[in-house]
This record gives structure tokens, sequence and C-alpha cells, in this order.
């Protein structure tokens, strides 16, 4: 009878905690996913802005290094 409730305990153990993650990688994937938004509506108001070629192509630069960096990071 103890093996069987030490499993049962485990088996709940593991059934909470991986609930529990499941909620904290959706309420991370919603945060970055809102906050890649905002980013994105923020660069799109600074490019409407910006007037000389000169300056988008630096500014494009600027993105694309930043993702380049993060490309990266995930290999």
């Amino acid at each position: 009878m103890p093996a069987v409730f030490i499993l049962l305990r485990s088996l709940v153990i593991r059934l909470l905690s991986s609930r529990l993650a499941g909620s904290v990688v959706q309420f991370l994937r919603r945060s970055l996913s809102t906050g890649i938004t905002h980013l994105g509506t923020a660069l799109r108001h600074v490019w409407d802005r910006v007037r000389s070629q000169e300056s988008k192509e630096a500014i494009l630069g600027c993105v694309l290094c930043i993702l380049n960096m993060h490309k990266k990071v995930e290999n």
C-alpha cells in the first residue's frame, strides 16, 4: 500500500508541475508576442518619420545586425 501511495504522489506532483510549466510557457509566449508587436509598431513609426534614404539604410542595418545576433545565440 505505501508503494502505491508514493507512486500516486509522484504522479500528482508530475502532473501539477507539468501544468505549471505549461502555464509559465504560455505566459512567456504571450508576453514575448506582445513585446514583439509593440516593437514592430514602434519601428514602423520611426521608419515613417525618417526621410533620408541613408538613415533608413542605417536603421535597417541595425535591425538586421540584431536579428543576426539573435540567430547566432539560437545555434
